[in-house]
């Protein structure tokens, strides 16, 4: 769960929503449960591990619920060699597996339709409001915060990030350490702006907008997500807990940049970089930057496909 490192408040909605049952709506036949989630369940797929992930290939931790665990259908279905999709109209999850009358057909080929989309994870709690929890007293906000020095930008890349199929993580992290401080930055600065250009063009300079022949728009995805944090934090804190959060963002250096060894990692398909920074003064101990690739399958090559908060 990537929230529980960066948001202060919401994190503690989060984790209400998740371990103590609000309410029934049986109107639409979605209910609210009591579940769990526990990161030290491991799986393997026929003998060898396998790490569930969702869609933008974030690792995942399951859901206990009445002693049962629960993943994302997608996840699980993709691992036993099957195509899951979501029909939003019908309300169907369809599963479609590679051994049947279809075997023979390219099926993984086609281009996603408006109806086939990344299948919810079973169950699905509705979220519900919480008032969030009178904040602790903030000094007065300080005056703005100068930039960043100039010279920790001076080596930033001028393009999509990649990397080769051989790459090393700590290397790759090292490399990619001003990239993820320019988006700490930035971050900050649209918290007390009111404004997400500067860092939506980052993510247009460096994130790469479709892969493998498909149609996916990771620019696009990218900017929503990164926005409905943004506006999260704004609404969730008053001003000067925000003016002090967004101060600090706006301050870092490369050197209070860290990578996160418990979420960096790679694979056959994607690598996933991940850097902190701390946050003192906050519940919330750090503030997490997730640089994710996946791998080009013409070139053999990592792409950045996605920037999360």
């Amino acid at each position: 769960m990537t929230i529980s490192k960066k948001v202060f408040v919401s994190s503690i909605l989060v984790t209400g929503l998740l371990c103590g049952a609000v309410g029934v709506y049986a109107s639409n036949g979605v209910s609210v449960v009591q579940a769990y989630l526990n990161s030290t369940i491991k799986f393997t797929v026929n003998g060898a591990s396998w790490t569930p992930k969702d869609a933008n290939g974030n690792k995942i931790s399951p859901l206990v619920y009445n002693g049962s665990t629960y993943l994302p259908a997608k996840a699980v279905g993709e691992a036993m060699n099957a195509n899951v999709l979501w029909n939003g109209s019908s309300k169907t999850v369809a599963i479609t597996t590679t051994g049947g009358d279809n075997a023979g057909e390219p099926y993984n080929d086609a281009s996603p339709t408006t109806t086939a989309t990344t299948t919810p994870a079973v169950p699905v709690p509705v979220p519900v409001p919480v008032p969030a929890p009178a904040p602790a007293p903030a000094p007065a906000p300080a005056p703005a915060p100068a930039p960043a020095p100039a010279p920790q930008q001076s080596n930033l890349p001028n393009g999509v990030l990649s990397l080769p199929a051989n790459h090393d993580l700590s290397a790759s992290s090292e490399k990619y350490k001003p990239v993820a401080l320019a988006f700490i930055q930035a971050y900050g600065n649209a918290l007390t702006s009111g404004s997400n250009s500067g860092i939506n063009a980052l993510v247009d300079k460096y994130v790469i907008d479709d892969l493998n022949d498909y149609d996916m728009g990771y620019k696009k995805r990218s900017k929503d997500s990164i926005a409905k944090a943004i506006t999260a934090d704004i609404k969730l804190n008053d001003s000067a807990i925000i003016t002090k959060y967004a101060g600090i963002l706006k301050n870092a250096t490369l050197n209070d940049v860290k990578m996160d060894s418990t979420w960096t990692e790679k694979d056959g398909d994607y690598t996933t970089l991940c850097y902190e920074i701390d946050l003192p003064g906050f519940f919330i101990s750090s503030f997490s930057v997730f640089l994710n690739f996946e791998v080009d399958k013409k070139t053999n090559t990592y792409f950045l496909k996605s920037v999360n908060m």
